[in-house]
C-alpha cells in the first residue's frame, strides 16, 4: 500500500543539529520551537516500521579543496567555505540517531551544491527507477532546502507532503514564514509528523 511513498529527508547534518555543530547555535531556537529533531526521529522511526524508503538529500562535503578554480560562487558558498561548514570528519556528516538503514531501501543520493536536492544529482532518477510519485519532506533548512526541493519535485510532477514540524531554520520567524505563508501555496498536504504517522497505519 505504501509502495509508492518516499521520505525526503534533507541535510540531517551534525553542523546543524549537533550541540557541537559550527550551525547549531543559529539553528537552535528553530529546532526547539517546532521540536525538530524529536519530530525528526519519530518520522524515521514511523517510516521504518511502515518499510517506507527515506532518501537523504545532503550538502556537499566541504574540503580544503572543495572550491578550488571556482569562478561564479554565490552568496551561500561562500559562508559554507569561509566558515568550513559541513566538513568530511564531522560538520557534513548525518547526525547519528537519523543515518540510513539499507535494510529499509533507504538511498544517499549524490550530494547537493546549492539548495535543491534534485539539481545536480540523481534524485529523480533513483525515485523514477523505484516507481516513487509521492514525496513526503522534511529536513533543514525550512525556508532553502527543504522548500526549493519541495518545490523542484513538484515541478517534476511528484505530488509533496510538508511536515510542518519536523523542519528548522535559522530563525522561528523565517520557519513560520516558510511553513504559514509559502508551504501551503506549493504542498498537495501540510501536516503534522503525528498526522502523517496516523495517515500511513490507516494504510497499512
Amino acid at each position: 500500500m505504501n509502495s509508492h511513498i518516499a521520505v525526503v529527508l534533507i541535510d540531517p547534518l551534525n553542523d546543524f543539529l549537533h550541540l557541537d555543530g559550527k550551525l547549531y547555535p543559529l539553528m537552535k531556537a528553530s529546532l526547539e520551537f517546532s521540536s525538530a529533531l524529536k519530530h525528526m526521529k519519530e518520522l524515521v522511526e514511523a517510516a521504518r516500521l511502515a518499510n517506507i524508503p527515506i532518501f537523504y538529500g545532503l550538502h556537499q562535503i566541504t574540503t580544503d579543496h572543495t572550491y578550488s578554480g571556482w569562478n561564479h560562487m554565490n552568496a551561500s558558498q561562500n559562508r559554507i567555505k569561509d566558515n568550513k561548514a559541513f566538513d568530511e570528519a564531522f560538520g557534513g556528516q548525518i547526525f547519528k540517531e537519523l543515518e540510513p538503514q539499507p535494510s529499509n531501501g533507504d538511498v544517499v543520493v549524490s550530494r547537493h551544491w546549492n539548495s535543491s536536492s534534485f539539481s545536480n544529482t540523481d534524485l529523480e532518477y533513483q525515485l523514477r527507477q523505484r516507481d516513487i510519485t509521492n514525496l513526503v519532506f522534511a529536513g533543514l533548512t525550512t525556508n532553502t532546502c527543504v522548500e526549493s526541493t519541495a518545490r523542484h519535485a513538484r515541478e517534476l510532477g511528484f505530488h509533496i507532503t510538508l511536515l510542518t514540524d519536523a523542519t528548522a531554520a535559522f530563525s522561528v520567524e523565517l520557519e513560520e514564514a516558510a511553513t504559514k505563508v509559502v508551504w501551503p501555496v506549493i504542498a498537495d498536504k501540510l501536516m503534522m509528523v503525528s498526522q502523517w504517522v496516523a495517515s500511513i497505519k490507516v494504510r497499512l
